[in-house]
């Protein structure tokens, strides 16, 4: 899987970019999106944050969020030692589907709602409990409360356990930290596992649900992987997970591109719904009550944060309003501009896609196929992907600024709910079941549900919040930027 030839990842994320800005001049001209490529590098967080509130803004945005994933898609090559291809050429030829191995776990299915939490393990109803706590400490929005106790009121309602038999899942990045693979398995789940790491034994053990194998390498094997998806589907369509991650040469974005060529590639009757997760790190649409919570955040500032905003170390302009649309001045640079284009193009531009498009990008301009999509903001978590040094810090400092760093347990808990929500309740945002009046609403609606922990609440720019919280974590445990 590769960039474009004379591209890197920057250079291509500002290429796409500015090919949607010139075939949406109406709606993206007023985002100043740079001609160059390497000035789009210097200031691309405050660059993407403005591109996207103006789409965000607009009637047009999902046409927008399509024309971005599918020039993205017809780009890309898959390279080998016979040479370069376009991706979807690549992907349509066949290919023998990989022999499937199952294992199948021993225990009666049933997923508890449960969720672990600063040294106490919420269950069944007391999960409502916590959401409505973390709702109260504005990091949380309505969207994403009112999804938790949907799903804990009918996993009570069918005698407090969940029973996934008979339903299959293909999870890409099975094996990623956040990735609900467990809860599915404990439902009693066929699930699909794909990962260049092979499961850990005990996963099945004690599981409910069956461990099926065969496939692994997304960027090596991408054709592969699609053929053992096709397969696990034969006995009905699938529900697919796009949970993989790798950091370093632009692996993030390709990962990404990889995984949606291979939803793109597969027949349409295959895909039941698509799941992921969206970092609360990059250019996200703020709800109305976390804009609210911020300007009371700010009202009631602490005196060292005051004096740090008249000095500029911490602006107060923490989200930019376009029309309608408001979003969160987030991005985090250390991150990479790679990170950011995955995000975007490959998570949110991807999730409105087949929120009203469904799975396929060549279908005529007019036509909404909605597939159900479940694509929620996931709060920061403590994950080995975050073990730089300066983010450690940040860490311990950011209950200065009301700002909660969940473990992995908590997150995979609590998102993989709001996933099993998104997949059960025929209204959820963006369940194909639910009518909504516009493509834009549908988009605005599935980008809702949002554990952010505090992020989008926040008054301040989040990169220097992040430098003041560093410097606080590092004045408290100085030894943390010599940790391994």
């Amino acid at each position: 899987m590769v960039l474009p030839e004379g591209h890197t990842g920057s250079s291509f994320f500002h290429h796409v970019l500015a090919e949607a800005a010139a075939e949406f001049p109406q709606v993206l001209a007023a985002a100043a999106l740079p001609g160059d490529a390497k000035e789009f590098k210097r200031s691309y967080g405050e660059v993407l944050v403005r591109f996207e509130a103006h789409r965000a803004a607009a009637t047009e945005r999902v046409a927008i969020a399509r024309f971005i994933a599918r020039r993205t898609q017809e780009q890309l090559h898959f390279a080998d030692g016979e040479g370069s291809t376009p991706l979807s050429e690549y992907l349509a030829a066949a290919v023998a589907a990989p022999e499937l191995a199952r294992q199948q776990g021993s225990a009666a299915p049933g997923l508890t709602a449960e969720v672990p939490f600063e040294g106490r393990t919420y269950r069944g109803r007391e999960v409502i409990e916590l959401a409505e706590l973390l709702r109260e400490r504005a990091h949380m929005t309505d969207a994403a409360l009112a999804a938790t106790r949907w799903i804990v009121e009918h996993i009570e309602d069918q005698g407090g356990q969940l029973d996934l038999r008979g339903q299959r899942f293909a999870v890409r990045g099975a094996g990623a930290e956040l990735a609900p693979t467990p809860l599915l398995l404990a439902a009693g789940a066929e699930v699909l596992w794909v990962d260049i790491a092979a499961p850990p034994a005990a996963l099945v053990d004690g599981a409910a649900g069956s461990l099926v194998t065969g496939a692994s390498d997304l960027l090596l094997q991408p054709r592969e992987v699609a053929a053992a998806i096709t397969r696990f589907a034969e006995p009905g369509a699938v529900h697919v997970g796009m949970f993989a991650y790798a950091a370093g040469a632009s692996q993030e974005w390709r990962l990404g591109a990889s995984m949606n060529g291979i939803v793109r590639s597969l027949p349409a009757a295959c895909v039941r719904s698509v799941s992921l997760f969206v970092s609360p790190t990059t250019a996200a649409n703020v709800q109305p009550e976390d804009v609210e919570a911020a300007a009371t955040r700010l009202s009631a500032q602490p005196l060292w944060q005051a004096g740090l905003g008249m000095f500029g170390a911490l602006p107060r302009d923490a989200h930019l309003r376009v029309g309608d649309a408001t979003v969160s001045r987030s991005i985090v640079s250390i991150q990479g501009l790679s990170y950011q284009a995955a995000q975007y193009v490959s998570k949110i531009a991807a999730a409105e896609t087949y929120a009203v498009y469904g799975s396929r990008l060549d279908t005529g301009e007019g036509e909404a196929r909605p597939l159900t999509v479940s694509a929620n903001v996931a709060g920061i978590t403590g994950t080995r992907s975050l073990s730089h040094p300066i983010f450690q810090a940040a860490f311990i400092g950011a209950p200065s600024f009301g700002v909660q760093i969940f473990e992995p347990p908590t997150t995979r808990a609590l998102s993989g709910l709001l996933i099993l929500h998104d997949l059960l309740n025929p209204e959820a945002p963006a369940s194909a079941q639910r009518e909504i009046a516009s493509a834009a609403e549908r988009a605005r609606a599935l980008l809702s549900q949002q554990v952010h922990g505090g992020i989008y609440s926040l008054p301040y720019v989040l990169e220097p919040a992040i430098r003041a919280s560093a410097i606080l974590g590092m004045a408290r445990r100085p030894g943390v930027l010599f940790a391994k």
